[in-house]
């Protein structure tokens, strides 16, 4: 009982802490999180030498043991998160994630591979309209769904765990699907068929989002969601930006209302240089920002100082960089470590602390083991 009591109030501890940082509210230290690593660094956390045949469980403690106080998506050293992650418990197809993808596999089937930019406007001009995402979406099975995710990240306690990139948002990542040459030349020359295709993604994410908000809500769940779409590259938005702001970010904002509107923290992944879409972004309603590739151009001290839609600065997640601060030494991470906690000192919060993105598994153990020590000072 004592144990499970502790266990308990140490999770409270870190929900309470996380909480209070992004509404900038004092807090005895940013909460942190470890965003994968490497199998070696697992076993120096967890003392277990047998994370090939129990990754789960050797997360698990490696987490536990350096005293993690978020996970943000359940990622692991070599993917083994595709063997034991939450889709090999939770039918997550079925209710969480947009019917999109078996219409588009229906139409394959029928006519053939999606080869040319004209077979992609084809395809999104026999998306169901809008009005129809109704007949789509079961708000009954998103809401359990939704629970079912929460009850199997349970073993990650203390940990809160906030599921990454399954609540109702509009995907844009569909180049990997229909390839980036009909993708990209879509948007430009089928602006029209592309604005169905969101329209009805957006309307049939509305529905879902409003599931999840009243999911969360009455069963005081973490009011967290965290998404994103990789638009982006170095030199800002694979296509014009003109181009999203009219047939994309409307139906994105449409999508994520419910949300929004329920109060639910809505963190963005941050991929590449966002700056020049920063303005559509937080038009949705965009709280925070999960990232920052300052390598790759983006200025992270220009978006902290932006406000958001309701006039309250962004949430920053992150951002020990893990192309360049985590090769480096221990004493670069620390600093870097160090630069975010003056940030939220200067901001007055507004800090949950991170890496840039995935910790790659050739990054020295002895920087990572840095950061955890000077993250938890």
């Amino acid at each position: 009982m004592a144990t499970l009591r502790h266990a308990s109030e140490s999770y409270r501890t870190k929900r309470d802490r996380l909480m209070a940082a992004v509404r900038f509210q004092p807090t005895d230290r940013l909460p942190f999180t470890l965003f994968q690593g490497s199998a070696e660094l697992m076993a120096r956390l967890s003392g277990r030498v047998d994370y090939a045949e129990h990754p789960k469980e050797v997360s698990m403690e490696a987490m536990r043991n350096a005293d993690v106080d978020y996970v943000l998506q359940f990622v692991l050293p070599d993917r083994r998160d595709q063997q034991c992650g939450p889709g090999t418990a939770v039918a997550l197809r079925d209710g969480l994630v947009t019917v999109l993808h078996r219409l588009l596999g229906d139409w394959v089937e029928k006519h053939g591979n999606v080869q040319t930019p004209e077979d992609l406007r084809d395809f999104c001009l026999a998306v169901p309209s809008a009005h129809e995402a109704a007949l789509f979406v079961d708000a009954a099975k998103v809401a359990q769904r939704w629970l079912e995710l929460d009850r199997w990240g349970e073993f990650l306690k203390p940990a809160v765990w906030i599921p990454g990139h399954l609540c109702g948002t509009v995907g844009w990542m569909w180049y990997t699907s229909v390839g980036y040459e009909n993708w990209l030349m879509a948007h430009a020359l089928y602006p029209e068929a592309l604005d169905r295709f969101f329209a009805f993604a957006g309307a049939e994410g509305h529905l879902r989002n409003a599931a999840i908000a009243r999911c969360i809500r009455e069963h005081d769940l973490i009011p967290v969601v965290y998404s994103g779409e990789d638009i982006c590259g170095n030199d800002g938005p694979l296509c014009s930006p003109q181009t999203l702001h009219k047939v994309y970010f409307p139906h994105l904002k449409h999508a994520v209302a419910p949300l929004v509107d329920n109060g639910i923290l809505w963190l963005w992944h941050s991929d590449g240089n966002i700056l020049p879409i920063l303005d559509d972004l937080l038009a949705c309603g965009i709280n925070g920002f999960q990232g920052f590739e300052e390598d790759k151009g983006m200025d992270m001290l220009r978006l902290a100082a932006t406000p958001t839609r309701n006039g309250a600065l962004p949430v920053l997640c992150g951002s020990v960089n893990v192309t360049t601060t985590f090769y480096e030494s221990p004493t670069a991470v620390r600093m870097s470590v160090e630069r975010m906690k003056r940030i939220a000192a200067e901001r007055g919060g507004g800090v949950m602390l991170g890496s840039s993105s995935s910790i790659m598994t050739d990054t020295p153990v002895e920087n990572i083991l840095a950061y955890i020590e000077a993250a938890r000072a």
